[in-house]
């Protein structure tokens, strides 16, 4: 979140690390990392669910409508507040790239990939009143919705990029030419689709402007694609299009329901699927997506120090702990809030 925006952090299952050695025992387990995580994410809530409140409360949206030597009067009196807040929040930022990368792990290690989006799936409803509780004060707000949901979308992508891999290794679940035709068109047209609903459409640019924008978008797309068929072959290409079909299938879903990082989130979960088999290349992938949805993201890339000294080693089982811990935190900053009279404040 940029300003008073709830960016949640929110834990998925750890599993065996990326790339990991046999037998490696010395760093720290993927509880310990998720610990890690939860703190940092805590941390952020403290600073976007009640320090901001008590900011708003304090008169910040009308030091920043008035003059500029109001404004500076304002930061005078509450710098520690306001700028203990943002340095929170800088802190939070490590939270949600680890719980990215946790959570395909957790893909590569779960036994049933149905039961995993299903406890996903059970916790986004759960924690969906406490998030807007937390970031509204009011317990439903279809405007936005809690990270798990993003987290799931992520998973659900994973899920068929799994899937068309094993179509084109296994000759018996081969998918019908015409199909695999499709998925090549659409793979070929997704990326530029995504940027003409969700990038292009906003901005202030002419038709025309959009139209030669999303052009050379398509024409770029297609001419990678061509060049990495001329190395891995054509049938290597229709897979790629099918895992690009999914995956802005996914970001679209997530742009509409507007879920906690939107499709940005999706897409940093697919970098880090990409890059699964080298964990800091893959936080540091997820990391680089993470900026470019907003710079405040930067802090972020601290989060490869944890991944770097992950063992591989699962630690405390603490599955459901971690899982509950989302919803259960959010409530109760929500009644902090309440009892300190900053209950009404709506953050969005």
């Amino acid at each position: 979140m940029d300003g008073v925006q709830l960016r949640s952090r929110t834990p998925g299952a750890a599993g065996q690390e990326f790339g990991q050695t046999a037998g490696e025992k010395k760093g720290i387990s993927g509880s310990t990392v998720k610990i890690v995580a939860v703190i940092a994410m805590l941390i952020d809530h403290i600073a976007a669910a009640v320090l901001t409140r008590q900011i708003m409360a304090n008169g910040y949206l009308n030091a920043v409508s008035g003059t500029q030597s109001q404004l500076i009067g304002w930061l005078t009196e509450n710098a520690a507040l306001f700028y203990g807040m943002q340095i929170m929040r800088m802190i939070g930022r490590i939270g949600f790239p680890v719980f990215c990368f946790l959570l395909v792990e957790g893909f590569q290690r779960t036994r049933d990939v149905r039961k995993y989006a299903l406890r996903l799936g059970i916790f986004a409803l759960i924690s969906e009143i406490p998030f807007d509780l937390a970031i509204t004060g009011n317990p439903f707000h279809p405007g936005y919705q809690n990270v798990y949901f993003t987290l799931l979308l992520g998973l659900l992508g994973m899920w068929g990029y799994a899937f068309f891999d094993r179509c084109e290794k296994e000759a018996e679940k081969e998918l019908p030419v015409v199909l695999r035709m499709f998925l090549t068109v659409t793979g070929a047209l997704a990326p530029a689709a995504f940027v003409a609903v969700f990038v292009a459409a906003p901005t202030g640019y002419g038709t025309g402007e959009r139209l030669i924008t999303l052009g050379i978008l398509c024409a770029v797309t297609v001419l990678v694609l061509v060049l990495y068929g001329s190395k891995k072959g054509f049938r290597r290409v229709q897979t790629v299009c099918a895992d690009i079909t999914v995956l802005t299938a996914m970001m679209f879903l997530a742009e509409y329901l507007r879920t906690d990082y939107g499709g940005m989130g999706v897409l940093t979960i697919a970098a880090m699927y990409i890059f699964r088999k080298h964990r800091v290349a893959a936080m540091v992938a997820g990391c680089v997506v993470l900026t470019c949805l907003t710079v405040s993201e930067v802090p972020g890339f601290l989060a490869v120090i944890p991944i770097a000294l992950y063992n591989g080693k699962r630690g405390l089982k603490m599955k459901y702990f971690f899982y509950a811990f989302y919803p259960v935190h959010l409530f109760l900053l929500y009644v902090i809030s309440v009892l300190l009279g900053l209950g009404g404040i709506g953050l969005l």
